[in-house]
């Protein structure tokens, strides 16, 4: 039987700027999202409306490893689902990409 999706709550953390990859780090180790990652069960994500910033390097400490064990942007959307603003979405989008584009500079 397959798991339900995970649901990481933003609304669980302090906000409503999430700046710093340490603390995306220290997240993504209180979440276990190695090991979520390890599996085909899939991630939501939810993060409140009044939430005003989040930047590239918190994203890339909570998501970065997950991002570059997906191999594409494809690959990350099918898997993390990301309930959040438009605005939000597409500097993700732009995140992953990055994120992508180093991993490739460096292998």
């Amino acid at each position: 039987m397959k798991e339900p999706p995970m649901l990481i709550d933003f609304s669980n953390y302090p906000g409503p700027v999430y700046t710093g990859r340490s603390r995306g780090e220290l997240i993504r180790a209180e979440l276990h999202l190695d090991d979520v990652d390890s599996t085909d069960r899939l991630v939501n994500v939810k993060i409140p409306a009044a939430t005003y910033s989040l930047t590239s390097s918190f994203f890339l400490g909570l998501f970065g490893p997950s991002v570059t064990r997906a191999g594409s942007q494809h690959a990350f959307f099918q898997k993390f689902n990301f309930d959040t603003s438009t605005a939000l979405t597409e500097a993700f989008s732009d995140y992953v990409a990055r994120a992508l584009q180093e991993k490739r500079l460096f292998n």
